[in-house]
């Protein structure tokens, strides 16, 4: 007779493998879902545009079967060269470039912030309520960072429905119960820093105090912070002097910015959060978590395959341009710059290896001297970064600089109807005039160390710990740059940037790269309808009509 339990069907290693990498597939499919509920915007253009670059790393097991081999049963006829290579995959990893975290404070008519906040409005009353008594009833009115957009329908599902679809994608990667509701609460803390309003102190006119009580009282009981702890974070900053540090009053409009700084910044780190729990929950298990650790070694080389996709925002240029566009754009000159030596260059120099000549001329799509007037060493991002520094720096003073030091250059344009605060810059794609206002205050660090020292004492765990590590890391930065003549220059918002982009095309340099190009038909989004002028515009921008 058989022993009891031989009817039981035992797991297989192959049927693991297979289970584990149906659950790498399922957690790749739900990441989808949070990144555009956390990045993607409506804009003019885009009712689910999105507002980030993104890499996404898939790492795969590499190996090879020959089935005709295999299939008879003779496995020494399998050849290493003729094998087809089969690859399993193994797990993923994250990393954001560029999230336009302006869009959290500020956007245009007709367009929204990020998904999430409308979604969150549109949860379940009772679930609204858990978060913050009174905060069940909100509607977008209720929110000045929100304003009210006629549109809740977002890829043919309401915003109700998407909060849902979220929350399931988000309890895929173990957020959920208390985790979720600290999650949504952060969300509520950056939305009501925009309801702060301010007015002049009854001691000092010139000085600010918040005006608004209701909404410092919801405050308070969102973060545990005390009423007039939080007044003074936003309405106070510490300064030196020969004697020390000594704290300095602020205006209504610095009090305004430093909670649309906190703001944004806040909604950064969940999106940080939310990438570091997704990576941790696809990272190859092999690794322990720590994805970069692939490849590291020869044996892990000849093992583990990846494959790198690159998805960043297509080069901009609205009616108004910001500090946003100008980033962005700057990511794709080097991008495009990339793109040039890839399918040119490298083509050219093979003809006249060979001898062919070529009659195409190249500086029409070689962008090196753009390059070179925002990268050089007196190009637009150090003169940004240099008065962004400056004790008395101002966006003005930069334009003034930008044009008078590139005079001279045909990639810097100077105009008679310009304001103080405008520049065009002729691009590989065309001219775009950037409206550089708040360039300065954009760039320069905006959270002071007491500021974030401050912000670690809140009861919200997710925000607690995030600006934790924060205050942790400026610490340790601010004293190893302590006496250095330019080291404030290198933590700009733009010099972060510029790092990121470094090593991202430092990553793209070591691969073999295939170019996708994305082409929408009709602003209409109608199917088998091509506008011509909007398609051709397009492959103009993306440099694929010189082609």
């Amino acid at each position: 007779g058989r022993a009891a339990g031989d009817d039981d069907e035992q797991p297989s290693a192959e049927n693991n493998k297979v289970n584990v990498q149906m659950a790498v597939v399922s957690k790749l499919s739900q990441s989808d879902i949070i990144f555009e509920a956390f990045g993607n915007a409506k804009t003019e253009r885009n009712e689910n545009s999105s507002r980030f670059g993104r890499l996404t790393k898939l790492f795969f097991a590499k190996g090879k079967e020959d089935n005709t081999a295999a299939e008879m049963g003779n496995e020494e006829l399998l050849d290493d060269d003729d094998a087809t290579p089969i690859c399993s995959v193994l797990g993923s990893s994250f990393e954001t470039i560029l999230i336009e975290k302006s869009r959290i404070v500020a956007h245009k008519i007709n367009e929204r912030t990020f998904h999430i906040f409308y979604q969150l409005l549109a949860a379940p009353y009772e679930f609204k309520e858990s978060i913050l008594q009174g905060f069940g009833s909100a509607t977008r009115d209720s929110f000045r960072y929100i304003g009210d957009v006629d549109v809740d329908t977002i890829g043919g599902r309401t915003d109700a429905e998407n909060f849902e679809q979220t929350k399931s994608a988000l309890a895929t990667f173990g957020i959920e119960g208390e985790e979720l509701n600290a999650l949504m609460e952060a969300l509520c803390i950056s939305l009501h820093l925009g309801n702060l309003t301010f007015a002049p102190s009854r001691r000092s006119p010139r000085a600010a105090r918040v005006a608004s009580e209701d909404e410092i009282k919801k405050l308070s009981s969102l973060t545990g912070l005390s009423r007039d702890e939080i007044e003074s974070a936003v309405t106070t900053k510490l300064a030196k002097n020969k004697n020390g540090n000594v704290i300095v009053k602020l205006t209504q409009a610095q009090s305004r910015e430093r909670c649309d700084g906190l703001a944004r910044e806040i909604y950064h780190q969940i999106v940080v959060f939310l990438i570091d729990k997704m990576n941790k929950a696809t990272s190859p298990a092999h690794f322990r978590g720590n994805a970069d650790q692939v490849g590291q070694n020869k044996t892990d080389q000849e093992k583990v395959g990846c494959i790198s996709l690159l998805d960043l925002f297509g080069f901009e240029s609205f009616e108004k341009n910001g500090f946003d566009q100008f980033c962005i754009n700057y990511s794709n000159e080097h991008l495009h710059n990339k793109y040039v030596r890839d399918k040119f260059i490298s083509v050219k120099a093979e003809y006249e290896f060979e001898g062919i000549d070529i009659d195409f001329d190249y500086s029409a799509i070689n962008n090196s001297g753009i390059l070179n007037v925002m990268d050089g060493r007196m190009g637009l991002v150090p003169i940004m970064n240099e008065e962004s520094v400056r004790p008395k720096g101002n966006s003005s003073a930069f334009v003034y600089k930008a044009k008078l030091l590139h005079k001279n250059s045909d990639h810097v344009v100077s105009e008679k109807q310009h304001n103080q605060y405008e520049f065009g810059v002729n691009h590989y794609a065309g001219l775009v005039t950037y409206d550089a206002a708040d360039f300065i205050e954009r760039n320069a660090d905006p959270l002071p160390i007491e500021l974030l020292a401050f912000i670690t004492k809140n009861t919200n765990s997710i925000i607690s710990a995030q600006f934790d590590a924060l205050f942790v890391n400026k610490r340790k930065l601010l004293t190893k740059l302590a006496g250095k003549k330019h080291g404030a220059a290198s933590t700009t918002i733009v010099s972060n940037f510029r790092k990121q982009l470094a090593g991202l095309l430092k990553h793209v340099g070591e691969t073999k790269t295939w170019y996708i190009r994305c082409i929408q038909p009709n602003v209409e989004k109608k199917p088998a309808v091509t506008d011509h002028e909007v398609t051709l515009r397009q492959l103009h921008f993306a440099g694929i009509l010189n082609a």
